[in-house]
């Protein structure tokens, strides 16, 4: 269903770009500023989001009937719609009883090291499970001159050691688990789950039903991977949902149909047959493809006297 608009086209001014290269993201306002702390040592810093979190394409909800914009209102069940300014936080120590608890109450009962980011222990990449990424990731840059120094010998040690730290800090009113790593000379620090919070998956191995692998598999998996080792080149990799959002509401304005892109079958193969045509694909894709001869008479080279 689409509801009727005005214009027959949509203005490019209102689509995302398909082409061209994508404008330089503002660093913005820092989400968080502190010390960072290493035993005695201590550098202030500031930190800045990582990734952006602005949506590709955004929708919003609409009434079906009228195609007005769903609306969500702050409401009490005594005094009505409220203000954001009027709202609380409250801390249930009974059934429907409130202790009203606020963020300066919060921080007098932190400790000072709490108020800094403590790194506390060193570990190698190998040493960390990926599954603890909370998905949040900040840049720490040095605050002010006379931070730039510790700060660069900090990020160089670890660099040079291939080393993470693991630490501790409060944001938002909340004590977080964090890994801060070297990324080229900034550091970058990612809120981590605790421990706690990841499901083991004991319990998914123990469903696994391990069985002989035959050595060709092995070996030919093993030359997969190999073929298919090549540097990242990590531009290739986009969100194009964005475009594909913006083709669909052209066609929906002009009440074309979208032509899907086509699709490929793929064929079901034996485990050894599909390892053995994956590994000659790859293997085909690295052939670098012969330079044309160069038109006309080649040179002679000259003779070097003896």
């Amino acid at each position: 269903m689409s509801l009727s608009v005005p214009a027959t086209t949509l203005d490019s001014a209102a689509l995302p770009p398909r082409d061209g290269p994508a404008a330089a993201a503002p660093r913005g306002r820092a989400s968080w500023s502190g010390l960072l702390r290493l035993s005695l040592v201590a550098v202030p810093v500031k930190a800045y989001p990582a990734i952006s979190t602005t949506p590709a394409y955004r929708c919003h909800q609409l009434h079906a009937g009228c195609g007005q914009r769903i609306r969500y209102q702050k409401h009490c069940p005594v005094h009505g719609q409220v203000d954001a300014g009027a709202i609380v936080s409250g801390y249930p120590y009974a059934p429907d009883q409130y202790v009203v608890i606020d963020d300066d109450q919060l921080d007098q009962l932190r400790a000072a090291p709490d108020r800094a980011l403590c790194l506390e222990r060193f570990l190698d990449a190998e040493q960390f499970d990926p599954a603890l990424f909370s998905g949040r990731s900040l840049y720490l840059l040095p605050d002010g001159l006379a931070a730039q120094h510790p700060y660069l010998v900090l990020s160089q040690a670890l660099h040079e050691r291939r080393k993470w730290a693991l630490g501790r800090v409060v944001f938002s009113g909340h004590r977080r688990l964090v890994l801060v790593r070297p990324a080229g000379a900034i550091l970058t620090l990612h809120v981590l789950h605790f421990p706690a919070q990841v499901r083991p998956s004991d319990s998914w191995q123990a469903e696994l039903r391990v069985g002989p692998i035959h050595p060709a598999e092995k070996d030919l998996a093993a030359k997969l991977i190999d073929a298919t080792a090549q540097p990242v080149v990590w531009s290739e990799y986009r969100d194009d949902s964005a475009e594909q959002m913006a083709a669909l509401v052209q066609a929906a304005l002009e009440k074309r149909p979208l032509t899907p892109p086509p699709s490929e079958p793929v064929p079901v193969l034996p485990l050894l047959e599909a390892l053995q045509e994956s590994v000659a694909a790859a293997l085909r894709s690295q052939t670098p493809v012969p330079e044309p001869a160069p038109s006309g008479r080649p040179r002679k080279r000259s003779r070097r006297n003896s």
